[in-house]
């Protein structure tokens, strides 16, 4: 009975994480459906993102009020300017129990017929046990965490500082 256990819960928790995309896939979806989740309150989710870049985004669009707000940019671009000058990429980095690092590559075009750019924009991904995935950080080409940009003080001016995509979380939960 006691080795039938793990097995019954496993198959009560597999129709939630079979209807669960992969992570890449969950990113593409993400990027073509909420493309401007970081300016579109209206939109808004709550299912796609995590609590602690919920938190963070809704103190961005408490900050911004339909304004600029702590970056200048767009941040699947890195710039104020320009375009996807293709069909993004998406590919799963890592994943590991409940983390994914998604990257999805680009070229960027500044103005039409110019040169295209190589860029890469990461989508850290958690989900608990019976979730999907949801949007944990969003790293742009610059290297920006939006979690990190939103969640500082309203007051301070924000300096670009570069980040890495943060390592997968390998600790098990």
């Amino acid at each position: 009975m006691k080795r039938l256990l793990p097995l019954v819960f496993s198959l009560l928790a597999w129709p939630a994480h079979a209807a669960c995309p992969a992570p890449a896939e969950w990113a593409r979806t993400f990027q073509q459906a909420h493309a401007d989740f970081h300016v579109a309150p209206d939109r808004y989710e709550p299912s796609l993102f995590t609590p602690a870049f919920d938190a963070a985004l809704r103190r961005e669009w408490n900050y911004a009020q339909g304004e600029v707000g702590h970056r200048d940019y767009d941040p699947w671009l890195g710039a104020q300017d320009g375009e996807i000058g293709g069909k993004p990429v998406f590919e799963t980095e890592s994943e590991t129990r409940g983390t994914a690092i998604v990257a999805m590559r680009y070229p960027f075009v500044l103005e039409p017929g110019g040169p295209r750019t190589p860029q890469v924009v990461h989508l850290v991904l958690k989900r608990e046990a019976s979730q999907c995935w949801r949007l944990d950080d969003f790293i742009t080409p610059l290297g920006d965490s939006l979690q990190r940009l939103y969640a500082a003080r309203e007051d301070t001016p924000q300096e670009h500082k570069p980040t890495s995509p943060p390592a997968a979380d390998t600790h098990a939960r």
